[in-house]
């Protein structure tokens, strides 16, 4: 094959940097038309028809998704280092070559990710937004915290549900069993599982949150305006700020006069609204109005251990100032009683918790434990005493609450108890093991949500840090599916089946079949294009007929 055209274009790839690339295109006889064949070696480092190579979309693919790197560092990075010159659009449409790519390899990796799993992995299925935008829904295997499906929802729908669901199942195999949320909408998103016998589990954490939202949010919710209605948050934290004016100039002469006041008393005044400073559990494992209450009842106490004497006119003012706040709450009966209802539900939630036996650590979205032996046979014996103590609770609960009492608008906290563990109860129990050929445990099914719950908390922490915001809900609108298959990339036993290595990836790129993907832009705005569009037309009108109506009286 003679050479029968010459091309040079300007590449760019991580290793090398930008150079003009000459290539080649050989064929047969000139005479007779056939296809020209270029360099298998450029193939190799740059798709063709683009400037950018695969190492170099590897490179800032994993800056972004795995580093959490900002667009502007991403380009100061390659400028300063590579010397390639990148505006921050063409950084974008970099990531989405990056993740158009990696989803295609994880899909036709599918047949080997299949093997490594071998049937012995656990569904779990969730989905998060940002204050009820950008919904993201995704599949992944609790045990190894892989990714093998993910969508976008604009809501949860138990038919979107279900067809994830089940084309997950159809591509990686049946799982040992299924664990969700108490959504009716999860529920419906494994019924084809649960109908061939896949074991259906509830997250032990969501029941408990939904069961202690009923007993508890009613009660919590009235003290919670009753305490915006005095007022009390307010002028605490305005009492706060006068005192640390005090502390931060000597000679200050505020609304307590001149003087001296010590640390201790703006100690005793933080710990009212804050306790002890540690990061609280969300509701209801704790009740957050109800504590400050009960702080600010034992402040009169705590007055004359932690503020010595003798006292400083300012201090004397303050203390008066800050008992005349705190007495608000003997002066209104209600509050007793909310806080005497609140006593006895939490009593009730407590027990049923201790029941469940579910820890603070079990809690805080940690990351996959790891699966060490004698831990997974500590697990399962611990799980067969929960489900014992589960059964016994419910047979009490059964002789404790009378039939007339059982109903479904039923207050009584242990009937509000008994009604959800008769309706998941069967869900809370029966987590399978992973057994070796000797029997030996090896693994059991976890009995929460923490692996996604851990993922979602990852991937929004990494997103605050690339968009520079905390506020995620545009931005999360904006985020492709795809880029939760890039957290993949932090499993090095993901890693070895995709593609061997992360220095591999760039080659596992070039070696996609049909690589003559388009240079499409994902869609990163996930808002109805159409609606937003009509929107826009009769704000148009609207303000068009406006200035003809202006100009008409102007006239």
């Amino acid at each position: 094959m003679g050479i029968r055209k010459t091309k040079t274009r300007i590449v760019a790839t991580w290793a090398a940097g930008v150079f003009r690339a000459r290539e080649h295109l050989r064929g047969c006889d000139p005479d007779h038309p056939c296809t020209l064949v270029g360099s298998r070696e450029l193939a190799r480092l740059v798709p063709p028809g683009q400037k950018y190579g695969y190492d170099l979309i590897v490179g800032v693919g994993l800056r972004r998704y795995l580093g959490g790197k900002q667009r502007r560092e991403i380009v100061a990075e390659l400028w300063e280092h590579k010397g390639i010159e990148l505006s921050e659009a063409t950084v974008t449409r970099l990531c989405d070559r990056f993740l158009i790519r990696l989803e295609i390899l994880h899909l036709l990796r599918a047949p080997y990710l299949r093997a490594a799993l071998d049937g012995v992995w656990s569904l779990h299925v969730d989905a998060t937004c940002e204050k009820g935008y950008g919904g993201l829904l995704v599949v992944m295997d609790g045990f190894r915290g892989w990714v093998l499906g993910a969508m976008r929802i604009d809501t949860e729908r138990g038919e979107t549900i279900q067809g994830l669901v089940d084309e997950v199942v159809e591509r990686f195999g049946d799982p040992l069993a299924t664990v969700r949320d108490l959504g009716q909408a999860m529920a419906q998103g494994v019924r084809s599982t649960r109908e061939r016998g896949i074991p259906d589990l509830v997250c032990h954490q969501h029941f408990l949150s939904a069961v202690g939202k009923k007993l508890l949010e009613p009660a919590h919710s009235r003290l919670r305006t009753m305490l915006q209605r005095i007022r009390l948050l307010g002028d605490l934290r305005e009492l706060l700020g006068e005192l640390q004016r005090y502390r931060e100039n000597a000679s200050y002469a505020g609304r307590f006069g001149s003087g001296r006041i010590r640390n201790e008393l703006l100690a005793l005044v933080l710990w009212c609204l804050e306790g002890k400073g540690h990061k609280e559990l969300p509701f209801p494992f704790s009740l957050h109005y109800r504590d400050i209450v009960r702080r600010c009842q034992a402040a009169s106490t705590k007055v004359e251990s932690w503020v010595p004497t003798p006292r400083t006119s300012p201090e004397r003012k303050a203390l008066q100032r800050l008992g005349s706040l705190i007495r608000q709450l003997d002066r209104d009966h209600r509050f007793a009683d909310t806080l005497a209802e609140l006593d006895e539900r939490w009593n009730a939630f407590g027990e049923l918790r201790g029941v469940l036996r579910l820890s603070h650590s079990e809690m805080l979205r940690q990351d996959i434990p790891a699966r060490q032996l004698d831990l997974a046979v500590v697990e399962h014996q611990r799980l067969q005493a929960i489900e014992r103590d589960i059964q016994r609770y419910r047979k009490q609960l059964r002789q404790q609450v009378p039939d007339h009492a059982r109903g479904p608008r039923s207050t009584v906290p242990e009937a509000i108890i008994l009604r959800y563990l008769d309706r998941y109860g069967d869900h809370l129990i029966g987590h399978p093991v992973v057994r070796d050929e000797d029997g030996t445990i090896l693994a059991v099914v976890h009995r929460t949500n923490n692996p996604s719950e851990y993922f979602f908390g990852d991937t929004k922490q990494k997103l605050r840090r690339r968009v520079g915001r905390a506020q995620l809900r545009r931005d999360m609108q904006q985020q492709p599916a795809q880029a939760a298959l890039a957290m993949n990339l932090r499993y090095p036993d993901y890693v070895r089946v995709l593609c061997g290595s992360l220095d591999n990836l760039p080659a596992a790129f070039a070696d996609i079949q049909g690589q003559n993907l388009p240079d499409v832009t994902l869609k990163r705005d996930h808002r109805d294009a159409e609606l937003q569009g009509l929107i826009h037309h009769f704000i148009e009108m609207e303000t068009s007929d406006q200035q003809g109506q202006m100009a008409a009286i102007g006239g």
